[in-house]
């Protein structure tokens, strides 16, 4: 199995600050990685570890809902090191789980630069379309309510929305 993966972006000016925090693994939600520059080319190579693209065809609604909760929560750790979500993609190829689990820990983020700098609600907007079949009524009402949040940008209402459908959904599996 092929644990690195390498990605170039040519015309890209990365603050150095972000590169440090990136080598030296402080934003630990994202896979360890290397980074070089040359001229005006970066190279990113990243250590995969154990881990492998998530896989969201197999994911339940609820496992989307936790990866919802995981990506907030990841948002606001990457704030905290000054790598707020507007400088990243967010896309369903660059997340990475040891056995596709979803939970805050286990999820790991490729980090790729987005040039168009998109808001962190917008992306997670996207994302939400991107994973969730349109099929599923129950579940699309419950997104639908989530991106509502989401379009007014609020990370807070969007993740306690998930928390509850969660919740209410262990609680009919216990009882």
């Amino acid at each position: 199995m092929e644990k690195e993966i390498r990605q170039s972006i040519t015309n890209y000016k990365m603050p150095r600050y972000i590169s440090e925090i990136l080598c030296n693994n402080y934003a630990t939600a994202f896979l360890r990685m290397s980074i070089i520059c040359e001229k005006d080319t970066y190279i990113f190579s990243y250590d995969k570890r154990n881990m492998k693209r998530l896989i969201f065809r197999e994911l339940s609604d609820m496992d989307k809902l936790q990866l919802i909760v995981t990506l907030i929560m990841i948002n606001e750790q990457n704030c905290q090191m000054l790598i707020g979500a507007e400088r990243y993609l967010i896309e369903p190829e660059l997340m990475y789980s040891a056995n596709n689990r979803t939970k805050y820990g286990q999820v790991g983020l490729l980090f790729y630069p987005d040039t168009t700098m998109t808001p962190f609600n917008v992306k997670l907007i996207r994302l939400i379309d991107k994973i969730v079949p349109q099929n599923k009524k129950k579940a699309v009402n419950c997104f639908e309510l989530i991106k509502a949040e989401l379009s007014k940008n609020d990370l807070y209402r969007a993740r306690s929305i998930c928390e509850k459908y969660i919740s209410r959904a262990m609680s009919e599996k216990i009882g």
